[in-house]
């Protein structure tokens, strides 16, 4: 699987369990999407387990945060209204009871914060501690916001800013502000009701969430829908954190903002002409949105930096072939 990665997997799995019509777009969405009436249903998982996304000095709260969170991450990538969430707990026989009680604190602390009811789950002994999330969501059908549909001339922009996760992470590889560093990886702000300012305006194109890093996500939106980004890396909205650390441990920027991932936020495409408005949208709920690049028609995505144009390599977070 090292050599193989988990995008072919899924493609692998794509192809024998065939073609569907019950998830609509048949496309690989941040959910699944059911015909409901006059509403699209949204289903989504996620999973995180220790060795790949827990740091050592994580606490249970934090924990127990993320897997809600990045659940409610791929219903705001939709345009989604979450409308509840299930959590699958795989705890190890020696697992402390105040960790687990830390774990559901850190779950309802999330899902409250976000007027989410969690419905229920599962709960099993195994060896290293795993958490599964299902969450649940609804859109009109006129206002979701899938990863195809992107136009050449379309606008290219993201919410808040990129980089905070990977410094949280190399922060924590060093030792550097133990506390704010796994704060910066695990709290994670699913940007729920950006995603649903954003659909009202019916402005985007296309979207999904940042959750394998920048330049992962335009590799997909870009082979998705047959065209081409240019990414004006002088216009990344950028952490403090990220500059922080890119300053103090001499980690170019570009890896932390653009090929690390974590940050969660949503980039999306749109029409120049929308951008006013879908800006507004953004900023009502107290987020701001910036422009970063251009849908053109091209086979090959670019990144300018100071004037210097060069190859977006399709890299970021992929399991089974991760290595920082």
């Amino acid at each position: 699987m090292r050599d193989f990665g988990e995008r072919k997997a899924i493609e692998l799995i794509r192809e024998i369990l065939g073609h569907t019509d019950v998830d609509l777009t048949n496309k690989k969405d941040d959910c699944a999407v059911i015909d409901f009436g006059n509403e699209f249903l949204l289903i989504t998982t996620d999973m995180i387990s220790k060795p790949t996304h827990i740091p050592e000095k994580a606490a249970p709260w934090q924990i127990g945060w993320h897997i809600v969170a990045i659940n409610l991450s791929d219903i705001a990538a939709m345009g989604g209204e979450p409308l509840g969430i299930v959590v699958a707990l795989g705890l190890p026989a020696d697992c402390d009871v105040e960790f687990l009680k830390g774990i559901a604190e850190g779950m309802s602390s999330c899902a409250s914060d976000f007027e989410v009811p969690i419905l229920g789950g599962d709960t099993k002994e195994v060896d290293c501690l795993t958490l599964a999330g299902c969450a649940y969501g609804k859109v009109a059908k006129s206002e979701i916001m899938l990863r195809h549909g992107a136009k050449p001339g379309n606008i290219v922009a993201v919410t808040g800013e990129l980089g905070r996760a990977a410094a949280g992470y190399h922060a924590l590889k060093k030792d550097i502000e133990e506390e704010n560093a796994t704060r910066n990886l695990l709290e994670i702000h699913p940007r729920v009701k950006e995603g649903r300012a954003l659909a009202k305006t019916k402005a985007v194109t296309s979207c999904m969430d940042i959750s394998d890093g920048l330049a992962s996500s335009i590799h997909q939106m870009s082979t998705q829908n047959d065209l081409a980004f240019l990414i004006d890396f002088n216009k990344i909205p950028i952490s403090s954190e990220a500059k922080t650390i890119s300053s103090e441990l001499g980690i170019p920027l570009s890896e932390l903002v653009i090929y690390f991932g974590g940050d969660y936020e949503l980039i999306v495409t749109l029409d120049k002409d929308r951008l006013a408005e879908s800006k507004k949208a953004a900023d009502e709920v107290g987020t701001k949105l910036t422009v970063i690049g251009e849908v053109v028609k091209d086979k090959r995505n670019t990144l300018i930096k100071d004037g210097v144009s060069t190859s977006l390599e399709g890299r970021g977070y992929e399991h089974f072939r991760w290595e920082i």
